[in-house]
């Protein structure tokens, strides 16, 4: 899977979700098994995405409950849309992120900043509302975040290995013919 359509596919489905609601997000299951088809780590995608699934119907289910953010379309525990999103994000560990795996500080500074942007960008489309002031809820998130994606990082990394001496993600690759002629220099 090429990264870049990795990352695409992702915000698609980003977009698509907090856009058009549970339209988009029907749509985006679409992208996602597409994904799939193509991805040489179908399986370790795939418990990505049930981790990550739960993940996201605790973390999000729990922000929620707690009042420091509210959907404009209720769910149980969130909406369906988001599960969605959950469900995308779970495509990145093994691909366009792989390189985070073994970086949890950076990991985590990463999350801290992109994980509450994400919710303030869903809040500006009035697809959520943040229920506490803007620097109460970004901060919150951004120590969720901070706490909850190394945690993700590792258990990619447990799943589909990124070992020094080249990924199993290259391999898997290189096996598809998907690597381009510099793979050499790389």
């Amino acid at each position: 899977m090429a990264l870049a359509i990795n990352v695409l596919i992702y915000q698609i489905v980003w977009f698509l979700c907090v856009f058009k609601g549970d339209a988009g997000a029907f749509f985006s299951l679409v992208l996602l098994i597409g994904h799939l088809l193509w991805s040489p780590l179908r399986k370790a995608d795939l418990q990505m995405m049930l981790i990550l699934l739960l993940a996201g119907l605790a973390i999000d289910g729990a922000i929620s409950y707690a009042g420091l953010i509210s959907y404009r379309v209720d769910g149980v525990p969130i909406p369906f849309w988001l599960a969605v999103i959950w469900l995308a994000l779970a495509i990145l560990p093994n691909h366009s992120l792989r390189w985070l795996k073994e970086r949890p500080l950076l990991s985590s500074l990463f999350a801290a900043i992109g994980g509450p942007l994400a919710y303030w960008a869903g809040v500006k489309a009035g697809s959520a509302f943040f229920n506490t002031t803007l620097f109460t809820s970004v901060a919150l998130l951004a120590i969720v975040w901070a706490l909850f994606w190394p945690i993700a990082m590792a258990i990619a990394n447990g799943i589909a290995p990124r070992d020094a001496g080249g990924s199993k993600h290259h391999r898997a690759m290189k096996k598809a013919g998907t690597f381009s002629a510099l793979q050499g220099k790389l």
